[in-house]
């Protein structure tokens, strides 16, 4: 009886230390999996911005209809995998979109965002024009992992990926708006020369926007207490540069435009 509880002791002290040790590994599989994702997706970035001289509107996509028009009622909006993209061509699936920490992997399901934290805009709905507080209201892809992200155990979503931080005052997207549509529904904006001498330079909006620029960033490898990240480098953060770094899940969520490579 006595060896057979020292067996039973020492099987459970080994669990303890192997299944952490374990989890820890899965993690950092995902997190290797989602920092691939963000190096391809840069690439393709690259080779749109060669092709149109502007980067794209959105990232993966927004959440259409059959007829490939915007749409925010469920029962309308086609999946994911059959939703235009302006990476499409660039990319060899569509699985490069999504995170595998990301809890929801149903590419049908849809919903609005918010602007995030330090964006001029911060809290308010996301618009196909930004510009006008009369356009309509855009709806993302919960599948898409690096256009939105889930903010804890509440319902809202932030938008990740976004052309500008300053609103219509200070940059110049209103001044050269073409009222074309493009193959994927959203209105397509030329890219203002800027940026203005009161705006910042880290805006993919921009013609030349500086390298040192946000483009997006994953938050499904977070921990949080409510509805507030804790403090710990686990948002995986794509620049311009092509860097993709760990940072610090608090100040990604409070300042995501402060971030540096």
């Amino acid at each position: 009886m006595i060896e057979l509880l020292t067996v039973i002791a020492i099987i459970a002290i080994l669990a303890a230390i192997i299944f952490p040790v374990a989890g820890t590994v899965r993690e950092r599989a995902r997190q290797s999996r989602c920092m691939s994702n963000l190096n391809q997706i840069f690439v393709a970035l690259q080779n749109y911005k060669d092709d149109y001289r502007a980067y794209p509107p959105v990232l993966g996509a927004y959440a259409v209809d059959a007829n490939g028009n915007p749409t925010c009622t469920p029962a309308n909006a086609v999946p994911f995998n059959l939703a235009p993209k302006p990476l499409g061509t660039y990319l060899k699936n569509d699985e490069i979109f999504y995170c595998p920490n990301n809890p929801v992997d149903d590419k049908r399901l849809i919903t609005q965002a918010v602007y995030p934290q330090g964006h001029a805009l911060a809290g308010q709905p996301v618009r196909l024009d930004p510009t006008n507080a009369n356009s309509p209201v855009a709806c993302f892809y919960r599948y898409d992992s690096y256009s939105i992200g889930k903010v804890g155990n509440s319902s809202v979503y932030e938008l990740h990926y976004t052309l500008f931080w300053s609103n219509s005052n200070l940059n110049q997207l209103e001044n050269q708006r073409n009222q074309g549509t493009t193959s994927y529904g959203a209105g397509y904006f030329n890219p203002p020369v800027g940026p203005k001498p009161t705006d910042n330079p880290r805006q993919l909006g921009y013609r030349n926007p500086d390298t040192t620029t946000v483009v997006t960033w994953c938050s499904y490898h977070r921990s949080y207490q409510g509805n507030q990240p804790t403090r710990a480098k686990s948002d995986i953060v794509l620049f311009l540069t092509g860097n993709v770094k760990m940072m610090d899940s608090v100040e990604m969520f409070q300042t995501p435009y402060n971030a540096r490579p």
